[in-house]
């Protein structure tokens, strides 16, 4: 234990170093800790703490906001000086930067991935061994430049862990297809989640990545790549990739019986495609950020620490309207969801009940419960977050993404696959007498009804070119034109951080115009 933990400072410290000259300088200790790669316990060590570095970026407060956000349904929210919710969903540039939001996280993951990669041979694997290890490296590297594609669009592509040359931003379509190129590396050398083993003959469980992550991740970048891109070929790959999936191809995975099933399954779910570790002693990396990460936190508001009733036990029912940050009108979930459909009872606490109850006590807002079990910090007493693993890319989301691109690629099927999931709900199946706005918004409607605590629907948003409608985000990304959005308006803005380190970065002109 002590020389694990030895492994993570030195791992930290060389983490640290490169990430300050990650896109423009050498890093100079990378040569240092070249012969540690002796055996496959110290390759391990490494493909351990990169995937802690994934957390990172995934439950980091500076890596994932502002898109979460601006994507957010909401009718009401408490005040809080750290959100800024409003203000990025009219895109004002003094709350972009207020927010501190960094890519350091995605670089630093690419980073470690690119050195275990490039020093790999040094430990003298078996083939199928070094496989293993080169199947997750270029996994995490897909995954982190198609987030980095979908947030930043242009952006640096650094060759490998020691190259000195400063780095420009290359096009948005360079790094999407940086990242199908990578995820497809790991596809073609990952097992299933079942057949492969770790270092320690330890079969591998669903938070490393795996041959249905790798599909995953595939048909989401090239859902994104179809969308942003207008391109039809993309979407039918993306409907490939999907249906390997769906027909258990790689890997066994099967939707959960009930809409309250999916909320009480909080790790290791029948349904997620891929979940992301958060156990502390997992990574003996200290308190947990918990299950969602900041940027769609319904529970914590400006009382940081208290938290809406019913998830936090020293909360009250009438506390729901103060200390909940982001409140939902009883007639907005009704909306949303029909009378039908199982997801009202199972994603808000007695939601029947509590639309009868006084409204001096409940302000008329539902009671969120898709998560059910509170994170309580023991030095406090008191709930910092929810228990539970990420779930990326539940198979309810994996069908709904095939009907997307089966509806804009012209391909059969797509009605089957939106009727799959709200089957499951117990929901009208389409077409119904709501479905007035075509299969495509069907479609849509349907990720938000099944996502809409998964920070989804910005990029589900985009995707499908709805920000011109007013009643998707605001006034201001309504009104953009053509150009603004060439310009980058739909994407973040660099880092303060980057245009000082690096000579060669360059904003975004719609930014640059506006910073």
């Amino acid at each position: 234990m002590v020389m694990k933990k030895l492994l993570y400072v030195i791992y930290g410290l060389l983490l640290c170093t490169s990430c300050n000259n990650i896109l423009d300088v050498q890093p100079e200790n990378a040569v240092t800790y070249k012969n540690f790669f002796q055996n496959e316990d110290d390759v391990h060590s490494v493909y351990v703490q990169m995937y802690a570095n994934l957390r990172d970026v995934y439950y980091g407060f500076f890596t994932m906001q502002p898109q979460d956000k601006i994507g957010l349904r909401y009718d009401a929210k408490n005040t809080s000086p750290y959100e800024y919710e409003e203000e990025l969903k009219h895109l004002s540039v003094s709350a972009f930067k207020s927010l501190l939001i960094s890519w350091r996280a995605y670089y630093d993951a690419i980073f470690q991935a690119n050195f275990m990669l490039d020093n790999l041979y040094r430990a003298h694997l078996s083939k199928d061994r070094e496989n293993f290890y080169v199947g997750h490296a270029n996994f995490v590297k897909g995954l982190m430049y198609y987030e980095i594609a979908r947030r930043w669009g242009n952006a640096p592509i650094p060759i490998d862990s020691e190259s000195s040359e400063a780095l420009g931003r290359s096009e948005a379509s360079v790094v999407l297809d940086t990242a199908a190129a990578n995820a497809l590396r790991a596809y073609n050398l990952l097992a299933k989640y079942d057949e492969a083993v770790d270092v320690n003959g330890k079969t591998v469980s669903k938070y490393y990545a795996h041959k249905g992550a790798a599909a995953a991740l595939l048909a989401n970048i090239y859902a994104w790549k179809g969308g942003i891109f207008n391109d039809m070929d993309a979407y039918k790959e993306a409907e490939k990739y999907c249906t390997l999936i769906i027909e258990n191809k790689v890997g066994v995975y099967k939707l959960e019986d009930t809409p309250e099933d999916v909320c009480l399954h909080k790790s290791m779910s029948c349904e997620s495609v891929f979940e992301l570790l958060n156990l502390n002693e997992d990574f003996e990396t200290g308190l947990t950020t918990g299950r969602y990460h900041t940027g769609i936190n319904f529970h914590i508001g400006e009382n940081y620490g208290y938290g809406g009733y019913p998830l936090n036990p020293n909360s009250v029912v009438g506390n729901n309207q103060i200390y909940s940050l982001y409140l939902l009108k009883n007639e907005t979930v009704k909306e949303i969801w029909g009378e039908e459909d199982l997801r009202r009872q199972a994603y808000f606490w007695n939601f029947d009940q509590m639309c009868e109850e006084n409204v001096d006590i409940t302000g008329g807002y539902a009671y969120p419960y898709f998560w059910r079990t509170p994170l309580i910090d023991p030095s406090w007493n008191e709930m910092v977050n929810v228990v539970g693993n990420r779930m990326f890319w539940r198979l309810a989301e994996i069908y709904l993404l095939r009907a997307e691109a089966r509806c804009r690629a012209g391909l059969a099927g797509a009605e089957s696959d939106l009727n799959a999931v709200r089957n499951r709900a117990h929901a009208n199946t389409y077409p119904s007498v709501k479905d007035t706005e075509g299969l495509q918004m069907a479609i849509f409607r349907e990720r938000e009804k099944e996502l809409f605590f998964d920070g989804e629907r910005y990029f589900d948003i985009v995707r499908n070119g709805y920000w011109r409608l007013p009643e998707m985000i605001s006034s201001t990304f309504a009104a953009l034109t053509d150009e603004d959005v060439r310009n980058g308006a739909l994407y973040l803005p660099i880092p303060d951080s980057e245009m000082t380190r690096n000579n060669k970065m360059r904003r975004n002109p719609y930014w640059l115009a506006k910073w």
